[in-house]
This record gives structure tokens, sequence and C-alpha cells, in this order.
């Protein structure tokens, strides 16, 4: 659609506005999910065990304490959401990241197994653990991809951002002790 044949969702907008500002997406080119340039979105729901919405719950906390810990192990995540949706029938797992699909998945593998493992094990339907020579094939059965999405700076990663934040910490303190 050209952007002289697009109309607005609101008349308040102007197409060539809104045209400046649209993100292009394509699909991973080796798995599901889209792409806004160098960034990806991981979104996989499965059902949830009988029970199962118990344990996670006992299991939360200990989970969103150690969650920077195993994600910076990472190193290429943006962003993670974990939760049980629809009345505790379903968990959620959506997550955004930096690079390529098959390798953000062997890095989760590599470097978050045992943080994984504790929010899903006994909690989501035959969930086999991330080592198990059948946790692709469970991804690959419950994984989506996102009708809707958007990715703020796509091409900067997670070491961009923070080499960035970093960089601006820096020059405040030069600039704090330029004024001192």
């Amino acid at each position: 659609m050209t952007e002289q044949d697009y109309v607005p969702i609101s008349p308040d907008v102007m197409a060539a506005e809104i045209g400046k500002w649209t993100q292009p997406t394509r699909r991973q080119t080796d798995g599901t999910g889209l792409r806004v340039g160098n960034k990806a979105e991981f979104t996989l729901v499965a059902p949830v065990r009988p029970g199962g919405a118990e344990i996670f719950r006992e299991r939360v906390e200990k989970a969103q304490i150690e969650a920077a810990y195993w994600e910076g192990k990472l190193g290429t995540v943006h962003d993670l959401r974990v939760c049980l949706i629809n009345d505790g029938t379903q968990i959620l797992f959506a997550a955004t990241y930096s690079d390529e699909f098959n390798p953000y998945v062997v890095d989760v593998i590599n470097f978050a197994t045992p943080w994984i493992d504790h929010m899903f094990t006994d909690v989501a339907e035959g969930y086999p653990g991330l080592k198990s020579p059948d946790a692709l094939a469970y991804i690959a059965k419950h994984q989506v991809e996102a009708s809707v999405w958007y990715g703020s700076n796509e091409d900067a990663t997670v070491r961009d951002v923070a080499r960035g934040q970093r960089t601006l910490a820096a020059l405040g303190e030069l600039l704090d002790a330029a004024q001192a």
C-alpha cells in the first residue's frame, strides 16, 4: 500500500506522519517470529499441567530475583515477560532479543537452562527440560509469531545500549567535574 492510499486509524494524523514512523517487519530467517532491524520477538504459549499454576506461583519470586543474572549471561535479551495467562491454564514466555533465532536459542540452552527449567519444569504440560533432545521440538510446537510487534531502536543491540549508558554516565561525571 502506498502512502497516498493509506488512511490512518485516527483522522487527526496524516499518512505522511505515519510514514515517518513505519517500521517494516520481516519473518525470522531461521525460526518463528518477527524481526525489525537487529531485533526479534520470541513468543511461546504453552499449556499448564494440573497443579502447575501453583508451582509457578511458588517459584516466581526466586525467578524474578535471579532474572537479571541469567539474562545478563545471555547478553542479547532486551526484555522478557513470563506469566500465567487465561486463568492459569497457559504460560506465556515473550522476549525481545538481538541477533538471529538459532544463536539465541542455543545461548538460552547454554547459559540459562537452570533458570528456565525452574520456571517451566512441572508447570508447563509436557515440558522436557532445555537439555532434553526434545526441547527444540517442544519450543517449535508452542511458539507463535506475533501479529503486531514493535521494537524501538531496531538496530541497537543490548551491548550497544549498555555502552551508550556507560558513555552517558562518563560524560555526566566529566561535566560535573568541569563545573566543580
